[in-house]
């Protein structure tokens, strides 16, 4: 054949192409910590909502989402023409990234991170460019801004921060978006700000009103329980959300998505509650790793991270003969989502009987 391969795709893998829900352990794995899903079910009016829904399933969804978009506005108290819907926040990402960057262009962000940014970029036709992250877990700033140039076209935050749940100071946040040249756009990644904060982030809004380089993203995935319903969103300029409503799939939002984001969104007690419940695991989680003489970072997301660099790959081996499977970054840490109890006490028991056989 004549194919010719993208250049920027010849060195990455399709998104976890190697890899089952229960890809380490095999069929032996009992419980999945390693994707950040929420361990509740959906809201049970959402629920609800689909199983009325299901006679329509022969009929396209609104393809603009419109009403969606127009509850999402009201949340954050921004303009409809400055909010896009997507498959999820990854889906909005690339309607960004294929928007704004071609060849040539670069994209600067943290890593390690979300393991799709590297795809989405390639895609884009654009080149990643990775900043360490600090000692401490969060983002390099300084250095962040010293790799931006003339090629420069996006720059991704991630707050709280994907493996590490480190947050980004709020100030130190805005004199980094004060300091970027007019021609790159800050994507600031917030798929876990809910459990941040256990509500929205009172100063969202004004961070976009004061700073026209600033796009927004967050995603019904993760704290609302949605995840197979993949719906997302992104709030900025209404410039940049024009341009990136054309890259979009056609009625790449269902319309159970639609419907169950915007239930979802008028449940905030209930999801206050949840996320309560949620943290609370994730602190106990956090100080019985700890007991254990393991290093753990304070996270303030649906996960914990360990940055136990060369012993990460034992450590995920360790959980998997124990049958919980959870994220490794070879050579950085391992991060460990959320689950219930049990398997919290399966993972913790695991953990123990290896570190008295010395061997992790």
């Amino acid at each position: 054949m004549g194919f010719a391969e993208r250049s920027t795709l010849r060195d990455v893998s399709a998104y976890r192409d190697k890899e089952s829900s229960n890809a380490e352990g095999g069929s032996d794995i009992t419980f999945d910590l390693s994707s950040n899903e929420l361990v509740l079910s959906p809201l049970p009016t959402v629920l609800a909502a689909i199983e009325e829904g299901l006679p329509r399933l022969a009929r396209y969804p609104d393809p603009t989402a419109r009403d969606l978009t127009r509850a999402i506005a009201g949340h954050l108290c921004v303009s409809a023409d400055e909010v896009a819907v997507g498959p999820g926040s990854a889906g909005v990402l690339q309607q960004i990234l294929l928007a704004l960057c071609g060849r040539g262009d670069e994209v600067v962000y943290a890593w390690p991170g979300f393991d799709a940014y590297p795809l989405l970029v390639a895609i884009s036709g654009a080149t990643s460019v990775h900043v360490p992250l600090t000692v401490s877990g969060g983002h390099d700033l300084d250095e962040i801004r010293t790799r931006v140039n003339a090629r420069t076209r996006v720059v991704i935050l991630c707050s709280p921060h994907n493996p590490t749940g480190v947050v980004i100071d709020h100030g130190e946040l805005c004199g980094f978006l004060r300091s970027l040249p007019d021609h790159v756009v800050a994507v600031i990644d917030e798929a876990y700000v809910e459990f941040h904060r256990n509500s929205d982030p009172a100063g969202m809004p004004k961070v976009l009103r004061e700073h026209s380089n600033a796009v927004v993203l967050r995603t019904f995935s993760k704290a609302h329980g949605l995840a197979g319903l993949r719906v997302g969103y992104a709030a900025g300029p209404r410039e940049v959300v024009a341009t990136v409503r054309k890259t979009a799939i056609p009625f790449g939002v269902t319309r159970f998505a639609e419907q169950a984001a915007m239930l979802s969104l008028r449940s905030e007690d209930e999801l206050r509650e949840r996320m309560a419940a949620v943290t609370a695991a994730r602190d106990e989680l956090t100080a019985d790793l700890v007991d254990m003489g393991l290093p753990v970072l304070p996270s303030r997301a649906n996960f914990v991270w360990l940055p136990l660099a060369s012993a990460a790959e034992s450590f995920a081996r360790a959980a998997a003969t124990a049958g919980v499977k959870v994220r490794a970054c070879p050579g950085h840490g391992v991060r460990i989502s959320v689950g219930d109890a049990e398997a919290h006490r399966t993972l913790l028991a695991a953990l123990g009987q290896k570190d008295r056989g010395n061997r992790l």
